[in-house]
């Protein structure tokens, strides 16, 4: 059976790793101020967008475009049931974006015009989708879908693949480390969303204390602070390590950064995060954050993902 994986393009992954797997990413736009930009995943696109629209401090409003309920369908129809038998959509927490409700409702409409389309074709057999909501954002998306890939390579049938999936989501926590809490306190402000408040904010701002911010479960929001970037990303590394030698729910830990990520190497913690993937097989895959993500924490944010058993963050 052909399995495939679609993705929208919040998921971190590098581009290699992308292309090697032939992972179809669904580009979400970015409107900032009176200019759109669509999110395809490549990181030079990303560098220059973070250039000249992150690096200053802009009162533009911003905010994410996702993929409509037709766009999705016509992407299916038109390529995913001709070149797979199942293939599984897995889109960033609904809690943030319509792109799960918008693939759920594709997903009713594509099941019912199939058929001719693969009969045309010359395509037999069944065709089917699974939709999940990832629970989570950015790297958190990431180690679904390397899980998924993971899967497909050991023979994992649909059923088995789907069942695991939708148990990490539970098991999944993203974290998100703001080099700036301009972008995070802007951004939030202008959603409604509670994850840093004026107090926050005015606080870092004078003392150079920082959120570190999780994603899990569709809930996203601060579970620690720390006195500048380094240390918080040193704490993340750490951390991150710590549950890697206690044993991860999926051997893979996601990286991302609003920057070169060649600069992850040289940071705080990264050696022992490397040290403790090598002893226990866990791939590290570091990518360029997403347009997605960066709108919304500003240019040389970290994010960092991984599945593991419910914990809290010291």
């Amino acid at each position: 059976m052909r399995i495939g994986i679609v993705v929208d393009s919040a998921c971190d992954l590098p581009k290699s790793f992308i292309e090697e797997n032939n992972i179809v990413v669904m580009p979400i736009s970015v409107r900032v101020g009176d200019k759109t930009f669509v999110d395809r995943r490549d990181p030079q696109e990303t560098w220059s967008f973070y250039a000249s629209h992150l690096d200053t401090r802009t009162e533009d409003h911003a905010e994410s475009i996702p993929w409509t309920q037709q766009q999705i369908e016509d992407l299916f129809l038109d390529r995913m049931v001709l070149e797979y038998d199942h293939v599984f959509c897995l889109t960033i927490t609904s809690a943030r974006s319509l792109i799960y409700d918008h693939a759920n409702k594709a997903s009713l409409n594509i099941i019912g015009r199939y058929k001719e389309r693969r009969r045309q074709a010359g395509v037999q057999g069944p065709f089917s989708v699974g939709v999940i909501n990832s629970r989570t954002m950015f790297t958190g998306q990431g180690v679904q879908a390397a899980e998924v890939i993971r899967l497909i390579r050991e023979g994992g049938t649909p059923s088995q693949i789907g069942n695991r999936i939708r148990q990490l989501t539970e098991e999944t926590y993203a974290f998100l480390m703001p080099a700036d809490l301009f972008h995070v306190y802007k951004r939030a402000s202008k959603r409604g969303d509670k994850s840093i408040n004026w107090g926050t904010y005015t606080l870092g701002q004078m003392l150079d204390v920082k959120p570190i911010l999780c994603s899990h479960r569709d809930q996203t929001g601060p579970v620690g602070k720390v006195r500048g970037f380094d240390t918080g990303v040193e704490k993340l590394f750490r951390n991150a390590a710590a549950q890697i030698r206690k044993g991860l729910k999926a051997p893979q830990v996601c990286i991302s950064y609003g920057g070169d990520p060649e600069q992850v190497k040289s940071m705080p913690g990264y050696e022992e995060l490397d040290r403790a993937a090598r002893e226990r097989e866990v791939d590290l895959l570091t990518s360029v954050m997403s347009m997605t993500a960066a709108v919304n924490v500003g240019s040389g944010a970290l994010s960092i993902a991984y599945a593991a058993e419910p914990h809290g963050f010291h």
